[in-house]
């Protein structure tokens, strides 16, 4: 019953004590939790003069495999064999727990092998003795054999496999332990539901992690929680909310967890009001002094633009761990204020006794790009160093970006080339990109097909990297042959963005491509693209075409009609220059201020 204070007083007062006695009581400290004292109370046991039965040896077994002392199980070993125990398939199994869970699995496997009685228990911890030392390939090699010996396999089978595959990340692996989930029956069982849940999450297959849910004939907390983190993590907010109304209406109680889901889904859909409910919520359960959910509320408040309200919880937060330090950052920079975001990382590393890890670096590093302050990149470069954070491949890639923003392509070439082995397909965008903005098209024409030939699949950013990269160097040919071999592999879903940097490069030609087959918010962003050609070329005839395809659109931007107003200027049409401007009086539209990306000054 847990009682473990009564059942303590009642032993006290009892004046004799037989094994039997002694046993329940090494057996329930080490069942609640209280394994240090379960073996001192067998010790005790001992020192009276009281030989343990099975039943005793089972009981401080449990307590010394949590507490995970080798010298302690190796002890307790010599005693079993001194007592003519080590036939016993309860104790046998209990000694294989203890070597397991101390990592050692050579003597492990001695026991196993020696167990004259194996039946699905021993097994199943020989299995799970290989996940926990991460011997993944072996614990499925152990669980065919279990099935050669004829056993059938049980939720505890089940639960280790699963666990073997989240590590593994093998999709086909994962399919077949479902496939043999299903087989056997074992899908009555919430537990294998859950974890079955959890490992379609890890490996982001919606789809099938969506059929497990929606046939699972029960569900607990743990099942609502996982299906939504997955929604929230694909960015299906809208789903994950729908989702907690619908647990709320089958009138299930939800945890601290599900409340931090809808607060990542409120951010992501920039829904405030909806934001601010939940954090009522989270006060009215009790939860407003958990730590994860305030980090959790101070990243949705900043994606929300509510920047007072993010800095009022992270302020009056009594605790502050890193995470907390990296969502204000984060949270700074959403906003648009890196010069704050990077006061605050200055101030964690002077003013906190915390360390810095790779994460709050990396948003210490977009910070300083978006000021275009190359000194400072070069400061936190040497920091990376010192601090011994030089092989995390986001830091890498994050101070390739940052270089190449900079103006300084040869420092972030330097970052790249050290790379070697941590490269991945973002190190390889990053560079290509950052080529791409310096003007360098022929250099990082020469960098994407190196990736091609190194056996690179490009991604969507990839193609954006290298299609931008030819626009603004003039490489129509190259630009061109690159977009029709992204139409003729199928691969990725081309956008707005790959579309308008095409435009852009057509335009640059002096060509004027067809956009009337194109989608309304595509069509926008092609014709901008269109627009800045015709300024370049000082293209008036295409330009006012434009502007009457797309008055509502142009009349809307500012940017937009500055441009045109320039090139009604530079072809003496000042009076139709003049008019747009008053135009902008008119809209009441503002002109944002030009940014120079070499001196980070207004």
């Amino acid at each position: 019953m847990g009682r473990v204070n009564d059942a303590d007083k009642l032993f006290e007062k009892m004046p004799e004590k037989n094994v039997v006695i002694w046993s329940i009581m090494v057996h329930g400290y080490s069942k609640n939790g209280l394994h240090k004292k379960s073996v001192e109370c067998f010790h005790s046991m001992r020192n009276i003069g009281l030989l343990p039965n099975s039943f005793t040896i089972v009981g401080v077994l449990v307590g010394v495999s949590e507490l995970r002392d080798l010298i302690l199980g190796q002890s307790n070993h010599g005693l079993i064999v001194k007592l003519g125990w080590e036939d016993n398939s309860f104790v046998g199994t209990s000694l294989l727990e203890v070597y397991a869970k101390c990592g050692n699995i050579s003597d492990c496997t001695k026991i196993f092998e020696n167990l004259k009685s194996q039946g699905l228990v021993p097994w199943n911890v020989m299995i799970s003795a290989c996940v926990h030392n991460e011997l993944f390939e072996e614990a499925f090699l152990l669980f065919n054999r279990s099935q050669k010996s004829g056993l059938f396999p049980d939720s505890m089978t089940a639960l280790a496999l699963i666990q073997s595959c989240v590590a593994m990340e093998s999709k086909c692996l994962c399919e077949s332990v479902h496939a043999m989930v299903v087989k056997f029956g074992l899908v009555s069982y919430v537990q294998v539901n859950n974890s079955l849940l959890f490992l379609y999450s890890n490996l982001m297959v919606l789809p099938a992690a969506w059929e497990i849910f929606d046939t699972m004939e029960e569900k607990d907390v743990i099942s609502w929680s996982t299906v939504m983190s997955l929604l929230v993590h694909l960015e299906y907010a809208s789903d994950a909310i729908k989702l907690f109304f619908h647990m709320r209406d089958s009138g299930n109680e939800y945890d601290k967890l599900i409340l931090m889901n809808l607060i990542s889904a409120c951010g992501t859909l920039g829904n405030l009001k909806m934001g601010k409910s939940v954090h009522a919520q989270v006060i009215t359960h009790g939860f407003g002094s958990d730590l994860p959910l305030l980090n959790t509320m101070i990243t949705m408040y900043a994606r929300c633009e509510d920047l007072d309200s993010s800095k009022t919880i992270f302020y009056r937060s009594k605790l502050k761990s890193m995470v907390s330090w990296t969502s204000i950052i984060s949270g700074l920079l959403h906003n648009g204020r890196p010069r704050e975001a990077l006061d605050m990382f200055i101030r964690v590393r002077i003013e906190e006794n915390i360390i810095t890890d790779s994460v709050v670096l990396v948003s210490a590093l977009t910070a300083v790009s978006e000021m275009v302050a190359l000194e400072l990149c070069m400061q936190l470069h040497c920091h990376t160093v010192k601090v011994g954070l030089t092989n995390y491949t986001s830091i890498q890639n994050c101070l390739i970006s940052t270089y190449s923003k900079c103006g300084d392509v040869e420092l972030a070439n330097n970052v790249f080339m050290q790379m070697v082995s941590l490269r991945d397909i973002v190190s390889w965008n990053a560079i290509i990109n950052g080529y791409g903005i310096n003007g360098h098209g022929e250099t990082a024409l020469s960098l994407f097909y190196e990736f091609r030939k190194s056996g690179g699949i490009p991604d969507s950013a990839t193609y954006l990297s290298i299609l931008s990269a030819c626009s603004h160097s003039g490489l129509f040919s190259d630009g061109l042959l690159i977009f029709s071999q992204i139409i003729e592999e199928n691969r990725i879903r081309v956008s707005a963005e790959h579309y308008s940097c095409v435009a852009n490069l057509i335009a640059r030609a002096g060509y004027l491509p067809d956009v009337s087959k194109f989608k309304d918010g595509e069509g926008k962003a092609i014709w901008r693209a269109i627009l800045n050609g015709c300024v370049h070329h000082g293209d008036l005839r295409l330009a006012e075409f434009a502007a009457k395809k797309f008055d509502e659109l142009i009349q809307k931007d500012s940017g937009q009609l500055v441009l045109l107003s320039n090139l009604y200027a530079s072809v003496g049409r000042f009076q139709d220059a003049e008019a747009l401007r008053l135009s902008m009086g008119t809209e009441k539209l503002i002109k944002d201020p030009g940014f120079s990306i070499l001196t980070g000054n207004l």
